[in-house]
């Protein structure tokens, strides 16, 4: 009986991995690594920074109003995700979770913390954000609670799907789903309208 055990243990590490199986890649956001592209005024904006991301994929970070926008692509320009952020005030997570298949990058997921009482802003919550890559461009696709059991693997899942994802058609979606993020969840056809 062991012998069979033992057996279908090593069988089971020597199956081959498929090609088409998705990895992750992990980068951090480290503003001082960045190139400012914008410097701050004397109201509400706080700046903007391009920082290096992988394979050709760059991270575009914009902060006005004690509020961030993050995106992933070639070009902040006519990236739906540079235009959507929390209606709380929120920041951004330092770590960005890359998924990889076949050495490009499909999707990224981020963290975000964010105001959750407009009375006061110590009050916090967090949200793991989806991104769809595709053509040097983003799209948020998914929103996670942090608090939702195993929201890491939620958000790899729904980041596993992505080439299903349509940026220009699709509302993103959201689990809890009794617990909608803050944010619009248009998809990015209607929001450029």
């Amino acid at each position: 009986m062991k012998l069979a055990l033992c057996l279908a243990a090593l069988t089971a590490f020597a199956l081959p991995v498929s090609a088409e199986d998705l990895k992750s890649l992990y980068t951090q956001i480290d503003l001082k690594k960045c190139r400012q592209t914008a410097k701050p005024d004397q109201q509400v904006f706080e700046g903007a920074w391009t920082c290096k991301g992988i394979a050709g994929y760059d991270v575009f970070l914009t902060a006005a109003d004690a509020r961030e926008m993050v995106s992933f692509g070639k070009s902040e320009k006519d990236n739906c995700a540079a235009t959507k952020t929390f209606g709380g005030f929120n920041s951004a997570g330092k770590t960005i979770e890359w998924r990889m298949k076949n050495g490009q990058p499909v999707a990224a997921i981020l963290r975000w913390t964010v105001s959750v009482d407009p009375e006061d802003s110590t009050k916090t919550a967090t949200w793991l954000v989806v991104s769809k890559l595709e053509n040097g461009t983003s799209c948020p696709m998914h929103y996670v609670a942090g608090s939702a059991p195993k929201a890491n693997e939620a958000a790899r899942k729904a980041a596993d799907a992505a080439e299903a994802f349509d940026c220009a058609k699709a509302k993103p979606g959201f689990e809890p789903a009794d617990k909608p993020p803050n944010v619009s969840l248009e998809a990015c056809s209607a929001q450029a309208q």
